[in-house]
Formats: C-alpha cells, sequence, structure tokens
C-alpha cells in the first residue's frame, strides 16, 4: 500500500503542475483559487501545500522551469561559435520553439508581473539578470566593439523575449482580425522574419561585418 502511494505523488505532483500552467495562463494567478486549482489536479488542496507550500510556491515552480529551459537556449545558441549574425539567428530560431512548446509557461512568465510582490518580483529578477549577463557578454559588448553601437543589455534582453513572445500573445486577438492568421507564417518562416527584422534593426542595411 506504501509503495502504491509512493507511485502516486510524482503523478499528483505532475498532475497539479499542468492544472496550475493551464489555469494560471487562461485566468490568472490572482483569479485561480487553490480549490478550483485542486479540483482540476483531481487532488486534495493538502496535496498542493505538501507538494508546494503555497500558491505562490507553485508559481515560483513553474517560472523556474520555464526559465532555466528559456537561459539553456541562450546559453546553447549565444555562447556558440560563429559570428553575431548565426548566433543571434540561432537563438530566436530555438527560443521560438521552444515558445511554441511552452506557449501557457510563457504566458505565465510574461503576463503575472506582480510587481507589488517584493518575493516574485526578486525571484523573477534573478533569472533575469542571467539573461541579462548572457546578453552582454555575446551581443552587446561585441557588438559595441565592431560597430561602436551600444545598446543595453537590460533594454535588448526583454525587447528580444517581447517580440519573440508576441505571435505567441497575440494569437487570440489576431485572430479575431483574421481568422487563420495565427497559423498563415510556419514557426520556421517566423523565426527568419524575426532574425531579419532584428539584425537589420540593430545592423543596418549591410551585415557584412556581422555574418559568420
Amino acid at each position: 500500500m506504501k509503495k502504491n502511494r509512493n507511485k502516486q505523488q510524482p503523478d499528483s505532483k505532475d498532475r497539479i503542475l499542468r492544472a496550475a500552467v493551464a489555469l494560471f495562463a487562461r485566468r490568472g494567478f490572482a483569479e485561480t483559487g487553490m480549490r478550483e486549482l485542486a479540483a482540476n489536479a483531481e487532488v486534495n488542496l493538502s496535496m498542493v501545500n505538501y507538494f508546494f507550500g503555497s500558491k505562490k510556491g507553485l508559481l515560483k515552480e513553474i517560472l523556474d522551469s520555464f526559465f532555466s529551459g528559456y537561459l539553456a537556449i541562450a546559453g546553447a545558441e549565444l555562447v556558440g561559435a560563429g559570428g553575431l549574425h548565426s548566433k543571434l539567428e540561432r537563438f530566436i530560431v530555438g527560443a521560438v520553439r521552444y515558445f511554441a512548446a511552452e506557449r501557457d509557461s510563457l504566458i505565465i512568465a510574461i503576463s503575472e508581473l506582480p510587481h507589488d510582490d517584493p518575493e516574485i518580483v526578486e525571484h523573477k529578477a534573478a533569472w533575469a539578470g542571467q539573461m541579462v549577463e548572457i546578453v552582454n557578454r555575446e551581443i552587446c559588448l561585441p557588438l559595441a566593439a565592431q560597430s561602436g553601437q551600444h545598446i543595453p543589455p537590460t533594454c535588448l534582453a526583454p525587447m528580444l523575449t517581447s517580440l519573440m513572445a508576441s505571435r505567441f500573445l497575440f494569437a487570440p486577438l489576431m485572430e479575431k482580425v483574421e481568422a487563420g492568421s495565427s497559423e498563415a507564417v510556419s514557426m520556421e518562416d517566423y523565426s527568419k522574419m524575426l532574425a531579419g527584422i532584428v539584425l537589420q534593426g540593430m545592423t543596418g542595411v549591410d551585415n557584412k561585418m556581422f555574418n559568420g
């Protein structure tokens, strides 16, 4: 009996996480009640507290999972071989694919910005600081050295993230404007389009300096 209970616990935790991601993305963190969350996960309310301590602890775990995956892509693609152009293109392609696979977590990470909650702000700032460090080292400093253009990483990092996330955040609204618009451009073409917009905006029409 004890073995069955231990076997069920990881399943219960996973169900709670999946239910929380779906509810927080659709209804918002503040509007989602703990009882509603437990009912959707088909667990007792005490199980949520057992695994996560609180609803805020659950939000932190969702954020940690999403941001760790995002940082892994930045670390793999921006730190890799090649010039600025190829690094940025690889990063954008990888990040867009990740955002597509983790759309609900992306919505939570971007939209759940309770600036009146210092604990959550500090938690997210710790992840943001790591991304800013990578962007500064791999994009901003090389760009400044090669072209003399200085873009603060605290501007560029959220700018890139927001631009890449825009398709997923605005898709429901754009579907109301024009049915089928969210699927009109393939993910691959969307990635290439973004890479072109970012690189043209950063380096001008002639990108020869950053090819490689």
